[in-house]
């Protein structure tokens, strides 16, 4: 059984609609989509219609009708107020929402109408535990996707039967696990959360808030990428896809680009398959004075 597994990935998703692309091209076709975040919003649209390269092609016009003040509408001065008046987010959500509500077909509201299999995570904040939603055939699309896309205290947390639900990253990343539980037994995971390459430094609050959560995130995949090497009945594939280190987390402008980006990425790694390879070697260390790089046991196998 085949799994495509979307990581989160924030404004960077439009890279996993180029890899995806490629996929499909070359005659790989998902048995299931696993998602979490960004790569829940792709998921979610992917599995509702039908996983077919025209269908990514509406995924790209989806990201490139993206806007900043869609996604991230208020002023400076209206987050002063949101944090004098202590509400739960720096933005509001609403635009996310109609962004994401465009992009499914009409009439479909639940996972059970999805034409391919989809699961996608979130975390409680109540009980910091994991919850995946697809299982149940009825449990609502829209608020469990847009669960799964809350960034905490960028986004306000959704209310979900009592729950306070957010981005499904930050317990698993890239759920892998999540697609192996269900019987995944090829899984290609689609990584935007990977950096190869030394970041620019981040600038003003809310860049060093979401560069500090994806620090945390991209370090998820590990256990799931171990628990992979030692089940012998799971070939994955992990397919990091990146683009510019400088890209600002506000800057929606490069969606065609990351597209292409994550589309090329996506075809050279098919040109030389190399399931449970090592992960890339991350960035060059720099020294700091007085400081020694650390890299803990248990990751230093899945690295080149």
């Amino acid at each position: 059984m085949i799994a495509f597994v979307l990581s989160g990935a924030g404004n960077r998703g439009p890279l996993q609609v180029g890899a995806v692309r490629a996929l499909l091209e070359a005659g790989i076709v998902p048995d299931m989509i696993v998602g979490t975040s960004a790569g829940a919003l792709n998921g979610s649209v992917l599995a509702a219609h039908g996983p077919t390269v025209a269908v990514t092609e509406h995924m790209e016009k989806m990201w490139a009708s993206a806007r900043v003040e869609e996604v991230y509408p208020e002023s400076i001065l209206e987050i002063l107020w949101r944090l004098k008046s202590k509400a739960n987010s720096l933005f509001t959500s609403g635009g996310m929402r109609r962004l994401l509500a465009r992009a499914l077909p009409q009439g479909v509201v639940s996972f059970g109408q999805c034409k391919t299999r989809l699961y996608t995570t979130a975390t409680d904040l109540r009980t910091s535990r994991l919850y995946v939603f697809g299982d149940a055939a009825d449990a609502p699309l829209l608020d469990a996707v847009m669960a799964s896309a809350t960034i905490p205290a960028v986004h306000p947390p959704v209310s979900y039967a009592g729950a306070q639900l957010v981005d499904g990253g930050v317990v698993a990343n890239v759920p892998v696990s999540v697609a192996i539980d269900r019987g995944a037994t090829t899984i290609y995971a689609i990584n935007a959360g990977y950096n190869e390459t030394t970041l620019d430094p981040a600038q003003g609050v809310v860049e060093i808030l979401m560069r500090t959560l994806s620090t945390m995130l991209a370090q998820n995949i590990i256990q799931d990428i171990a628990r992979a090497k030692a089940d012998d009945a799971v070939d994955l594939h992990h397919i990091p896809v990146q683009t510019d280190p400088g890209l600002s987390f506000f800057d929606f402008s490069k969606a065609r680009r990351m597209v292409a980006q994550g589309y090329e990425a996506a075809k050279a790694y098919l040109a030389a398959p190399a399931p449970m390879a090592p992960m890339p070697s991350a960035a060059p260390v720099p020294e700091l004075p007085g400081a020694t790089p650390f890299t803990p046991p248990y990751l230093e196998k899945l690295f080149l």
